[in-house]
């Protein structure tokens, strides 16, 4: 079977770089496998919804927070986790945004929201196995790196 010839399910999803004095704003969730994974706020689109709008709707429900005046700081694309059960094709988009309210997440998945300040943020983020898990992919965190850096870029081919 030739490579063009797969059909991949789409897993369209956006982040929020919330940023206050240095620190990013991270969310703190349970895997499966019961270890704490540090993310960005946001998550994944629901069927005819913008990304921007997932990313707004995702926000509240993990931090409780109201952000407005998205915009856009990059997207990244491409096959992830090939060769697993959630091999997809994915569309990540991450933003910046203005925030108003109180940390308070309702989603059940998320334990915890922390502002990290930046040069401390790697040191949160756990590379590695198990290959399933798309967080877990170093290049899914390039753009944050970046970000971090201030030295964004606005495509990034997985």
């Amino acid at each position: 079977m030739s490579h063009l010839s797969r059909t991949l399910p789409i897993k369209r999803a956006a982040h929020v770089y919330l940023v206050r004095e240095g620190q990013l704003l991270l969310v703190e969730e349970r895997m499966d496998d019961g270890s704490i994974f540090y993310g960005l706020p946001g998550g994944k689109a629901q069927a005819g919804e913008t990304l921007a709008a997932a990313a707004v709707r995702q926000v509240l429900v993990e931090t409780g927070l109201t952000v407005t005046d998205l915009m856009f700081v990059s997207l990244l694309e491409g096959e992830l986790l090939t060769g697993t059960r959630n091999e997809c094709y994915a569309t990540f988009a991450r933003f910046t945004a203005e925030f108003h309210g109180e940390l308070d997440p309702t989603d059940p998945e998320v334990v915890g929201v922390k502002w990290v300040p930046f040069e401390m943020v790697e040191a949160l983020v756990r590379y590695g196995p198990p290959p399933e898990v798309e967080e877990r992919n170093p290049l899914i965190w390039l753009p944050t790196k970046d970000f971090l850096r201030g030295k964004t870029r606005s495509y990034y081919s997985i």
